[in-house]
């Protein structure tokens, strides 16, 4: 009877011990699947917003101010204040978004400390930034933020700009010639806070939090529909009609919006920790989600989003995306992380 149980005990034992090695293979698999690891690159500060252009990655890093990252050598310039042309020195305290206009030598950089602002700043000389200017109507606690050129080439207003805080959406136009900004052209105050939005030619999408998605006139600002979806919705991005939905609680949610009119909730994956950021290339998406690291899915059918890979080496996320043929992840405790993407 005795060796009746001992031999049970350790078949047992063997049984768990192969389990927890297989368990150890599956989860590693995730790791070197499409991912090839570059570099690592520490920054001061938390980096919280990317932005880059075909040189250069721009790090915003709250308390750590920004940073510059040179894209083929990973050098790293850090700045915590910057001069005007009347010699002014302005420090920068908490800087929570940036993003870049390289074609029109500007960058747009929120300061959250005291009044908050969208500084402008002169990147015509890389060696020697200036600031030149600042947006501060309604820019409190800013939650998204997009700068890009005016297709117009004609148009004397050379750089559109938008942003969310709080209820409010704000589309503006930057004066090129005069180097100032010259106002909010299309302004939407929701019935929810605003976490994130997208673009298209004709629509205004905007992520909602508790409300969900809601869609309005890029033409006009009017409403036009919107859909309730599970967790709180914090960022979108758009690609063929599907708007792809970073919902915090329930990790990636995908939504039909073909119809403007009726969108349709049509697949989604739920993600381990907090998803906050969501990106887009080719028939890939990146979502980061805090704790449960970065997501990688193939989307060549919308419906049903295939996990590829699950990055877990850069620790906490805050934010993933794409550039080229890498994947450029901002994590609280690692800065930087490159990967190259091997399809």
């Amino acid at each position: 009877m005795l060796w009746k149980i001992l031999r049970t005990l350790v078949l047992t034992g063997l049984m768990a011990l192969l389990l927890v090695s297989c368990a150890n293979r599956n989860t590693a698999f995730y790791e070197d699947d499409i991912l090839q690891f570059l570099v690592r690159i520490p920054v001061v500060g938390n980096p919280l917003d990317l932005d880059m252009d075909e040189t250069n990655l721009y790090v915003a890093a709250d308390q750590g101010g920004f940073s510059i990252i040179d894209l083929s050598n990973y050098s790293i310039k850090w700045y915590t204040a910057l001069g005007s042309g009347d010699g002014t020195i302005t420090d920068f305290v908490l800087i929570r978004k940036i993003a870049t206009v390289r074609s029109q030598n500007r960058m747009f950089v929120n300061e959250t400390f005291g009044s908050d602002l969208i500084r402008i700043v002169n990147m015509e000389n890389m060696d020697s930034l200036k600031l030149m200017d600042a947006i501060s109507g309604a820019s409190q606690d800013v939650q998204d933020m997009l700068f890009f050129e005016n297709p117009d080439q004609g148009s004397v207003f050379t750089i559109f700009g938008a942003y969310c805080s709080g209820y409010g959406f704000r589309l503006g136009r930057y004066h090129g010639p005069l180097s100032l900004w010259h106002g909010n052209i299309l302004e939407i105050d929701a019935p929810a806070s605003i976490s994130g939005f997208a673009i298209t030619d004709d629509y205004i999408v905007l992520a909602c939090e508790q409300r969900g998605l809601m869609i309005y006139s890029r033409n006009n600002g009017s409403y036009i529909s919107e859909i309730s979806l599970p967790g709180e919705a914090k960022k979108v991005s758009i690609k063929n009609n599907h708007a792809y939905v970073a919902c915090r609680q329930q990790g990636l949610q995908v939504v039909d919006i073909s119809d403007v009119n009726h969108p349709i909730r049509i697949g989604g994956f739920d993600t381990v920790g907090y998803a906050t950021s969501v990106d887009l290339m080719d028939d890939l998406v990146a979502v980061s989600s805090g704790s449960g690291g970065v997501y990688l899915f193939d989307i060549s059918n919308p419906a049903t989003p295939r996990l590829s890979n699950r990055l877990t080496t850069a620790g906490y996320t805050n934010l993933a995306s794409f550039h080229e043929d890498k994947l450029i992840v901002a994590g609280r405790d690692t800065g930087i992380s490159i990967y190259k993407i091997e399809k």
